[in-house]
């Protein structure tokens, strides 16, 4: 329990959020709301729910009965962590399918709180919020990619355009193509083409936010020996993007370098992915690819803080956070700060307004 739990800040409550998506639905708990919150525990399953939406119109009944048990479980853990408050957002399945509606009241019931059905522009403004949270500042197109929907919004700083939903998730798509991969390229190459607000991205970073996206981006750097293994803010400059996703929408994804460190549930959506990313580079002609490891449930917390609590510097907020956990003296911390500005100043050495 949250009373025997030691390092933890005292002034902090445990949150948790559930994500329920067309493909997965994830547990995470947060130590507490803030500008850089530390994550506890994080649980995903690949539950299918979106799988033959568009044939038949509903959420795969398997999917489903997996997925109540799933919730049972979650609750559970939400529960032993000391969780004081739940927040469970649904995206494209859940508020498309036929029994949508129903499946939302049995969640709610074995959940024991209220689900947020959100709308595809609310999803995009989320993923958008996740990203503004995560990049300093965050200047490009945001596209987040699920098993349903792409999401795909213009973020400038902290001022967010009209974002727009579109059918391209990855187990849609597949639905849609019939597998084919050529058809499920001219689907996404028309689609597209509605997105307006890709023409005024060219030249800018496209924000890749999303799971399908960020297992390509780690056969990237198993490809590429990236000597490390962090994927927020990993960035593919626009000719090797192009060169690494031609490979992958070839449906070569068993020869792919490291491909076994990517759940057999997830390779088979990984060449849609790849497609789709391929026609936003088309369309768009971005500068660079950025990982955003940093999507709508992070957005959705962020949307929780109060307007001096955004404007925060999470990096900051991060060290005086852990400056209170294992710092001999949180005081003399500061007085480091102070110390080290004034000696950088006597020296002559320049810095920037972010090294400052």
């Amino acid at each position: 329990m949250l009373s025997d739990s030691q390092g933890r800040l005292q002034d902090r409550r445990p949150l948790s959020i559930i994500d329920i998506g067309s493909n997965s639905i994830r547990l995470v708990v947060y130590e507490g709301l803030a500008r850089s919150p530390t994550m506890l525990f994080n649980e995903k399953m690949l539950a299918g729910l979106g799988r033959g939406i568009v044939s038949t119109g509903k959420l795969d009944p398997e999917a489903v009965t997996r997925s109540m048990e799933e919730f049972r479980r979650f609750r559970a853990l939400s529960d032993q962590a000391g969780a004081e408050q739940m927040y469970v957002l649904a995206t494209a399945a859940a508020r498309e399918a036929v029994n949508g509606p129903d499946f939302i009241h049995r969640a709610e019931d074995v959940l024991k709180t209220e689900i947020r059905v959100i709308s595809g522009r609310q999803e995009a403004y989320y993923s958008a919020l996740g990203v503004i949270s995560g990049f300093h500042p965050a200047d490009g197109i945001a596209g987040d990619l699920g098993g349903g929907s792409l999401e795909l919004v213009d973020v400038s700083g902290e001022a967010i355009g009209d974002g727009i939903t579109l059918p391209l998730g990855g187990l849609r798509l597949q639905d849609m193509a019939k597998n084919s991969l050529t058809q499920a390229a001219r689907i996404a190459r028309d689609e597209l083409a509605k997105a307006k607000l890709l023409k005024g991205g060219q030249g800018r970073p496209f924000y890749a936010v999303g799971g399908t996206w960020r297992n390509l981006a780690r056969l990237h750097m198993e490809m590429t020996n990236y000597p490390l293994g962090v994927m927020h803010h990993y960035e593919i400059s626009a000719e090797s993007a192009a060169n690494f996703l031609k490979q992958v929408a070839k449906a070569e994804i068993e020869k792919v370098k490291g491909i076994e460190g990517v759940s057999k549930n997830r390779r088979s959506l990984l060449p849609y992915g790849a497609i789709v990313l391929q026609e936003i580079m088309a369309a768009m002609q971005p500068s660079k690819i950025i990982v955003s490891a940093l999507g709508v449930r992070e957005g959705f917390l962020y949307s929780l803080l109060d307007e001096a609590e955004q404007k925060a510097d999470p990096l900051i907020s991060a060290s005086e956070e852990l400056a209170r956990l294992r710092s001999r003296s949180v005081t003399h911390a500061h007085e480091l700060v102070d110390w080290t500005a004034k000696t950088f100043a006597a020296f002559g050495i320049d810095e920037t307004e972010e090294e400052a």
